[in-house]
């Protein structure tokens, strides 16, 4: 078959290659990992019955996991039970996914887009929790809905402006570290803006400020087993997994909000703040854990790093179809991830890091396009 003829097909059928994978990708991982709706999934089947029988949250936290509280609430209503809740969410990963699709063919080349997706249906630490009545699989899939509007919906007119707002929305109501994604997507609509918008968009920044501030201290003042110290007071570095040992006094201030104790504390004990930082982020970044077999550990590096690498690679390849303000909000997402990782804790399963993964993936392959097409030309 000549290359143009595969090509061809790929632009016809790109979409139902990706629908069967997936496909086949979900059944197995739910052979490998059943429908899971213990441990975290038991907090959310019990709010969705809460949410049914009251009408409102038994706190005010959950609000920032409600769209899997909802679908859990849903499927109990019209009785077709967790399996109907997990076709739901799953039937929500397969929109995300062929939307992204959609989205990412306006920036790479038909090959690239789909090698993307395939590669992340495929990547078994990321699509594996599709099968998790957890919010991660919701949450992924409106991370990639929302960057696929960035894409596709140019912020030059109202209505397009209220869709990337719907998306925002989607995302911020999965599950809290979604409030993230309000900065960069300010920074996205900033960086598009004319002038005149820049300046709209200035002054509106003390309202997304205040709006930041207020919700960080209700999540974290509404978390009774949790503050925002915690983790450097027990020295976490896994978040719940505190070390046994502990050989420093702080010096912390309870009496304030949450943000004025974080402050404190990195004021007045910076070097423990350093020294947590740095073994932070290569938990975060690396995704090695040592109760992971080596051979599992082996394949997360063997991913991860090339990709790294790649990704970093991006910051120096012009590409036309690739927009700055889609770079902007990428890497200020990766920033911000890492910043809230060094001032809190890293996930036991990775699901920080994961959430942004395909960020590094699509500037790794815009990276390994750019090489590819240049040594085409030189042929």
């Amino acid at each position: 078959m000549k290359p143009s003829t595969t090509i061809s097909l790929l632009d016809k059928y790109g979409a139902y290659i990706i629908a069967l994978c997936w496909f086949l990708s979900v059944i197995t991982y739910y052979n490998l990992f059943g429908l899971f709706t213990r441990l975290e999934a038991e907090k959310y089947i019990y709010e969705a019955d809460y949410f049914i029988r009251y009408g409102s949250m038994s706190a005010s936290r959950y609000w920032f996991y409600a769209v899997t509280i909802f679908i859990i609430a849903f499927a109990t209503k019209i009785k077709i039970g967790l399996v109907g809740a997990f076709v739901i969410q799953a039937c929500l990963n397969l929109f995300a996914y062929l939307f992204f699709y959609k989205a990412l063919k306006t920036i790479f080349h038909n090959i690239t887009a789909i090698l993307i997706i395939l590669y992340l249906i495929a990547f078994l630490p990321y699509q594996s929790w599709v099968v998790f009545l957890y919010t991660e699989s919701v949450f992924y899939s409106s991370i990639l809905l929302l960057l696929s509007v960035l894409i596709l919906y140019k912020p030059d007119n109202i209505r397009n402006v209220a869709i990337i707002s719907i998306a925002l929305l989607l995302t911020i109501i999965s599950r809290p570290l979604g409030i993230l994604f309000t900065i960069s997507t300010y920074l996205y609509l900033f960086y598009s803006a004319n002038k005149k918008w820049k300046i709209i968009l200035f002054c509106s920044s003390i309202v997304l400020v205040t709006a930041f501030y207020i919700i960080v201290n209700t999540i974290f003042s509404s978390i009774e087993d949790w503050t925002i110290t915690k983790p450097f007071e027990e020295e976490n570095i896994i978040c719940d997994l505190p070390s046994t040992i502990h050989t420093t006094t702080l010096y912390l201030d309870k009496t304030a909000g949450p943000i004025y104790q974080l402050l404190y504390y990195i004021c007045h004990n910076f070097g423990h703040f350093i020294h947590y930082a740095w073994i932070k982020l290569c938990y975060f970044f690396l995704m090695k854990r040592d109760y992971y077999s080596n051979r599992h550990n082996a394949y997360l590096l063997i991913n991860i790093l090339p990709m790294y690498v790649f990704a970093f690679g991006s910051l120096f390849v012009k590409n036309i179809k690739f927009r700055e303000e889609i770079s902007v909000f990428l890497i200020s997402s990766i920033l911000l991830y890492t910043l809230t990782i060094v001032l809190q804790c890293d996930d036991y399963h990775n699901r920080f890091v994961l959430s942004i993964y395909p960020f590094f993936v699509i500037l790794a392959a815009k990276t390994i396009e750019h090489f590819v097409i240049k040594s085409k030309k030189t042929e």
